[in-house]
């Protein structure tokens, strides 16, 4: 009985996230709900970052758009940050090592988290 209960638990997640993933206005929102929870996930803890990439990730179609999101989530989580330091954006610039470091993670980490992608995704609909 609990293997038929996980069967169709399985089978219910599967058609939402198809779902998700080609109905437009169901897509649009999932989203933006994706990006605020990575965004404050982001706020709290840099495994955020890997989270919100995932969750990007997870509701796109394709692993082009995944990539392509994860890539968008991280440019709009590092222009957060730029906008959060305050009245002095451009005196991040000289902080030269800790700037590449922010930059990098800011972009490479939600793509790592988009490779969740990967695994969801099937090869015949790239």
């Amino acid at each position: 009985m609990t293997d038929q209960r996980a069967e169709s638990l399985i089978h219910r997640a599967t058609v939402t996230l198809e779902r998700v993933r080609t109905e437009p206005q169901i897509h649009v929102l999932a989203l933006l709900g994706s990006v605020m929870i990575g965004l404050a996930l982001a706020w709290v803890h840099w495994l955020g970052l890997v989270a919100g990439g995932a969750a990007v990730g997870l509701i796109s179609p394709t692993r082009t758009r995944a990539l392509a999101g994860a890539l968008g989530f991280g440019l709009l989580v590092l222009g957060v940050f730029v906008l959060s330091v305050g009245e002095t954006p451009l005196d991040l610039l000289e902080m030269t090592p800790v700037v590449y470091a922010t930059i990098g993670s800011a972009i490479g980490l939600p793509l790592l988290g988009s490779l969740i992608s990967s695994l969801t995704i099937s090869p015949r609909s790239e």
